[in-house]
């Protein structure tokens, strides 16, 4: 070992000079005396954790991929630290066998919150013992690839999706070279590369001749609480129940095309969970149509309590109207979600999620996502019950198959490379 500590640290061996408890005779000594011993302290204790520090820029209460991720390399003998952001609307903790860091921003969005997190996160990185740096998407990238070098310590990229083709960057140009730059430029020198689905893989291949490994968002095989009751929500037992939910219901997610639909039908209720942008413009929409009665939304919710109200529902949807590539090779979790819920699902034409759907063949995919191909869809699991029925049960029994038990071990053997 003491041959691999003089390789990778020189500069410990320094430490020969002074006797172990000798007093340095002059504050530069005293200074540098301290800095060699703290290198070694740290040295000693990253060769007994393995830590990982997670770095992201959403709220982790919500964040299911990296809770998921965290509790498997907790359980594989990591010591994890989640460093996230904190907003005024930010859920409390729950119990969480890890560590997490929390920084309150005073920019919430936008140049200056990217510039201050940023900031922020290099610093608390700076102090923190050797580790594993894991970068969740571009937003968390640089400050994590400068400790790489400062350092000498590995790198994980985990591309949730397509960060420089989301719609908040269109007619941004400057913005969106920006992040080009600093995909091209810093994504290659991680020394893991891991993304949610094979299409992003693809993507990321065919733009940069890297390959990056799949781990799927799939949620855990749990035994999930009890649904809320229909009537305790005043919901009319003959109505469709259908459900929209998102931590990202931004435009482009097909929300307000949803309230359209529901403004066509008879009999069918909604439940929209979540928050994001497009919330405001769908329920002034839903106001506008006096849609109120048959559309509940219902803000961002911990897991459970989210899937609580999913199980409620017959249908689950799942779709994107907007023709970003991230939005159209998205593979979004809530998918899963239907499945453990053991409800049908309507989606659009996005390969990864209409794959599935046919693949079990849990639901019906239309060709296109307008207000009245969501209204005939929805029509058609009114008029054949039967087939909402067995559409249900196979969505159940898909759940029996894709849940985090199955894909977290390609995460465990990918990490086991480092």
């Amino acid at each position: 070992m003491l041959v691999t500590i003089k390789k990778e640290h020189p500069e410990i061996f320094g430490l020969q000079r002074y006797k172990l408890f000798s007093i340095p005779k002059n504050i530069s000594g005293f200074f540098s005396y301290f800095v060699k011993v703290l290198t070694l302290f740290d040295y000693f204790w990253s060769s007994l954790m393995k830590n990982i520090l997670f770095c992201v820029s959403s709220d982790v209460v919500t964040d299911q991929r990296v809770q998921r991720h965290c509790k498997t390399l907790i359980n594989n003998g990591y010591s994890v630290t989640v460093v996230a952001r904190k907003t005024a609307a930010s859920l409390d903790l729950p119990p969480l066998p890890y560590r997490v860091k929390r920084f309150s921003m005073v920019f919430q969005t936008g140049p200056l919150f990217y510039a201050f997190f940023n900031l922020r996160l290099f610093f608390f990185l700076l102090v923190q013992p050797k580790s594993i740096l894991w970068s969740n998407d571009l937003d968390t990238l640089v400050p994590c690839y400068l400790m790489k070098c400062i350092k000498k310590q590995k790198l994980v990229f985990d591309a949730h999706e397509l960060f420089t083709d989301v719609p908040e960057l269109e007619n941004q140009a400057l913005k969106k070279n920006l992040w080009k730059w600093v995909e091209k430029t810093f994504v290659p020198k991680a020394d893991l590369r891991i993304t949610v689905n094979q299409s992003l893989a693809e993507q990321f291949q065919l733009r940069y001749r890297l390959h990056f490994n799949v781990v799927r968002n799939v949620p855990n095989k749990s035994h999930l609480s009890a649904a809320h009751s229909r009537e305790d929500l005043g919901i009319p037992a003959n109505h469709l129940l259908c459900v929209l939910q998102g931590s990202g219901l931004n435009n482009g997610r097909g929300l307000t095309e949803t309230v359209e639909a529901i403004g066509l039908l008879e009999h069918v209720s909604l439940l929209v969970i979540g928050s994001g942008n497009a919330l405001k413009e769908a329920q002034n929409l839903c106001a506008s149509l006096k849609l109120n009665p048959l559309i509940r939304f219902i803000p961002r919710l911990p897991y459970h309590e989210m899937m609580a109200y999913t199980q409620m529902a017959d249908v689950g949807l799942a779709f994107d109207t907007h023709p970003c590539l991230n939005f159209q090779l998205a593979l979004p979790n809530k998918i899963f979600d239907y499945f453990h819920a053991g409800i049908a699902v309507l989606c659009g034409p996005q390969p990864e999620i209409s794959r599935l759907v046919k693949k079990y063949d849990c639901g019906v995919v239309m060709p296109q996502v307008t207000p009245i191909s969501i209204a005939e869809s929805l029509r058609y699991f009114q008029e054949n019950p039967e087939q909402l029925s067995r559409y249900k049960q196979q969505s159940s029994g898909a759940s029996q198959t894709e849940h985090w038990e199955n894909e977290e071990q390609a995460l465990v053997e990918l990490l086991s490379q480092l």
